[in-house]
């Protein structure tokens, strides 16, 4: 594919997400009645169009409604073969649109049934099927759905679309705290892009670098991306959405009040694909500035949200921020409920998803059980001081300033071995946690796109089975350390 062909696609793609906002009006009525007219084939591809603009753009959800019903009227009456399969599709676009995402996994699921193992659609329908699993926090449904497409990609050489593939895979990884990987898929497809179109590679790519070095807390590196993004996307379709989150961003990290004002821009913007982690990001910045009540209020809006997981990773996040503005109060016996609760989310979503072989969610879990067992230490603390008060009366100068001080050389010490510990687990879930993890995926990867997996399992079953011998022991080395110190910190504490 030239470089001429590779950017109509990017349009067709970017427009999936940016492009102008489309209505049930006289405009859709006059342009289905041409499809009668058409081959199937052609029919087909207008019709997508049609269902790109008048659906996934459309500015409010009545319209996308009545679009939607026009477009199966039309389908009905057209040439193309796979009604059926098309139908699906476009009511499965439709509930993702309207953020109904259980529902449009139904459809997309019911699409996919009746679509062929090789079949044209089949690599759009289940990168349609891994959007809706990431939306719904089943993350490794929606890391098989892109393994799936990268084969059929790779089997038909469609590099442009194996590019965003890997954008897609890099957007699973951010949404799982896992930057360094990111940051890796991302570069196979810019690598891949300037291997075949020279020196060209699409804004989106570089749109996603920028955002996992806002999370990576890299300043200039997010800013250089962002120039580009803004200066690839003077040749493309291009979404104020995308010019203001990045804006935020960078605001956030300058630690700009104005950030607040940013984040809102974009949450009141009805084509807001990521609603949920900008809100996330608002109750964060109100955190930031610290607008504490603000902050708690908005967490709690979002947790009584009913399309959200339970138990689910997010929900984790929630109750993580919720100890943190506890604490940032001064609260700190609900600060720790929320920890605890966070742990408990964690725990029982770790437990769904490790039956499918996932540790991801058990590093998030030992990150929040350490927040946890330090708002514990605050806790008994403050009780202490309160008890020492009940007898000061009683209590002569230097006996309370010797009490005093050893209070204070407990909560130093308490600090310091926190502090230790913190860097010990830090350094394992960096240098071999992630290592084995990502030496595990790989070679699964590897076997799932190999034609004979059975051959190739048995060649890396010993690789595998050492990766998977050494991540179990990392996670047991990092629980025995917790165990460890969560029985000092009682015992200094007690």
């Amino acid at each position: 594919m030239k470089i001429p062909a590779l950017r109509t696609l990017i349009l067709m793609l970017l427009s999936l997400f940016f492009s102008l906002s489309g209505y049930a009006d006289e405009g859709l009525s006059e342009k289905i009645k041409k499809l009668p007219e058409l081959s199937p084939k052609v029919a087909q591809d207008y019709l997508y169009q049609l269902t790109i603009t008048y659906i996934i753009t459309a500015s409010d959800t009545d319209h996308i409604t009545i679009n939607k019903n026009q477009l199966l009227a039309a389908l009905s009456e057209s040439n193309i073969v796979a009604k059926k399969i098309f139908a699906y599709e476009i009511e499965a676009l439709a509930a993702k649109k309207l953020r109904n995402p259980e529902k449009a996994k139904q459809y997309i699921l019911l699409a996919l049934k009746e679509t062929g193992e090789w079949k044209p659609q089949l690599s759009r329908l289940l990168g349609i099927l891994a959007f809706i699993e990431t939306g719904l926090e089943n993350y490794m449904g929606a890391m098989e759905s892109y393994l799936m497409v990268g084969k059929i990609l790779q089997k038909h050489r469609d590099t442009t679309r194996l590019i965003f593939n890997y954008n897609n895979i890099a957007d699973l990884y951010i949404k799982n705290n896992l930057y360094h990987e990111a940051i890796s898929s991302l570069n196979q497809a810019t690598s891949l892009s300037l291997k075949y179109y020279k020196n060209f590679v699409p804004s989106v790519i570089y749109q996603n670098k920028a955002i996992t070095y806002f999370y990576l807390q890299n300043l200039d590196s997010l800013q250089h991306y962002t120039q580009k993004v803004i200066k690839g996307e003077k040749r493309f379709p291009y979404d104020v959405i995308v010019e203001h989150r990045l804006r935020y961003m960078e605001l956030l990290l300058k630690k700009d009040p104005a950030a607040i004002d940013a984040i809102k821009l974009v949450m009141n913007n009805f084509r807001d694909d990521d609603h949920l982690y900008t809100s996330i990001h608002l109750a964060r910045a109100y955190l930031l500035f610290n607008k504490t009540t603000k902050a708690k209020e908005l967490t709690f809006k979002i947790l009584s949200s009913p399309s959200l997981k339970n138990p689910g990773y997010t929900r984790s996040i929630l109750y993580e921020l919720l100890g943190d503005a506890y604490q940032k109060e001064g609260n700190f016996k609900l600060s720790s409920r929320y920890y605890e609760q966070g742990m408990d989310q964690s725990l029982l979503n770790a437990e769904n998803i490790m039956k499918t072989g996932s540790v991801l969610t058990f590093l998030k879990y030992d990150e929040i059980k350490n927040k946890y067992v330090l708002a514990e230490e605050n806790l008994k603390v403050k009780k202490n001081y309160f008890i020492l008060l009940m007898i000061v009366a009683a209590m002569v100068i230097i006996v309370l300033f010797l009490l005093y001080r050893s209070v204070r050389i407990k909560k130093k010490y308490n600090e310091l071995m926190y502090n230790k510990l913190n860097k010990e687990i830090s350094f394992m879930n960096s240098h071999e946690v992630r290592r084995y993890l990502s030496n595990i995926q790989g070679i699964i990867m590897v076997i799932q796109m190999s034609e004979d997996k059975k051959t190739t399992y048995v060649e890396l079953e010993d690789a595998l089975f050492d990766s998977a011998q050494n991540l179990d022991n990392s996670i047991k080395s990092i629980a025995n350390k917790l165990h460890d110190h969560t029985e000092s910190t009682y015992k200094h504490t007690g």
